[in-house]
């Protein structure tokens, strides 16, 4: 099974949205395509940190059921207070697309 990590504060994650939580996850968004979330940073508009955290949340779901979005929240704090900043997820989450199905494959070979 495709999966990307994550790194903070010295644990790891396994990321991934499947159908149930990318469809959870719409529901979150007031009915948004996820990608559309991130795509929109290539045109100048930042997305969120709730929006950034709530994809973060829902890609952990499928080999970390435990976390909650609170759980959640208290990792980015801890992220950000280890230097990285609310930039840095954007690549990741983009390549939990990658991996979740969102581009064809031979985008992901690029």
């Amino acid at each position: 099974m495709l999966y990307t990590t994550f790194t903070a504060v010295e644990k790891e994650f396994k990321l991934r949205l499947t159908a149930t939580a990318c469809t959870e996850l719409e529901k979150k968004l007031g009915g948004k395509n996820p990608l559309g979330v991130l795509t929109a940073f290539d045109e100048g508009n930042l997305p969120s940190v709730s929006n950034l955290l709530t994809i973060l949340h829902a890609s952990m779901q499928k080999f970390q059921s435990n976390v909650t979005f609170k759980d959640v929240l208290s990792l980015y704090d801890d992220y950000v207070d280890s230097g990285q900043s609310y930039t840095d997820l954007i690549p990741v989450l983009l390549e939990v697309f990658k991996v979740s199905g969102f581009f064809p494959k031979e985008k992901l070979t690029e």
